[in-house]
């Protein structure tokens, strides 16, 4: 089953994770199975979800040659792809809907990415009935903040 068909059987995401963890079920586990199976970049790029809690999210990805480019820092789409992905688990742990859409996303690019394994924060500022506002990071090895993000996303309670 794909994780957009576990949500939905559960009636959204809240309930999903809720369902999971009654369960004893780490839900950092299972979305990194689910992810990883449905999502092909999330795993090539070697994604891990580190935390995942009310509001709040954290993976870390390794540095690799696949995700450089000219000059060996990473690439800057795969920069934007880790902070949609994080900042988008953050606002799903508060969605109780079954779908999410990315409307906006605005990256400041502060420090070439290229000691890594880096760190991606998420961090929900503000949920309402249709729309949620989340903020994002992503931090190397020296602990040095290299972008900063804020995004929006529509809620959906039905597909």
């Amino acid at each position: 089953m794909s994780f957009r068909e576990y949500v939905s059987k559960a009636g959204g995401f809240q309930k999903l994770f809720k369902a999971l963890r009654q369960q004893g079920i780490k839900v950092e586990d299972r979305i990194n199975e689910a992810f990883s199976k449905d999502y092909p970049l999330f795993a090539k790029i070697g994604y891990k979800v580190e935390e995942l809690d009310s509001g709040i999210a954290r993976l870390s990805f390794p540095m690799t040659e696949m995700i450089m480019r000219t000059g060996g820092i990473v690439h800057g789409g795969i920069i934007m792809y880790s902070l949609d992905t994080t900042m988008g688990l953050a606002v799903m742990t508060l969605n109780p809907g079954i779908d999410q859409y990315t409307v906006e996303l605005k990256t400041n690019f502060l420090e070439p990415l290229k000691d890594g394994p880096f760190q991606v924060k998420g961090k929900v500022v503000r949920i309402g009935r249709h729309t949620a506002v989340a903020e994002g990071e992503v931090v190397d090895i020296n602990g040095r903040v290299c972008s900063k993000a804020l995004g929006t996303w529509f809620l959906l309670n039905s597909i």
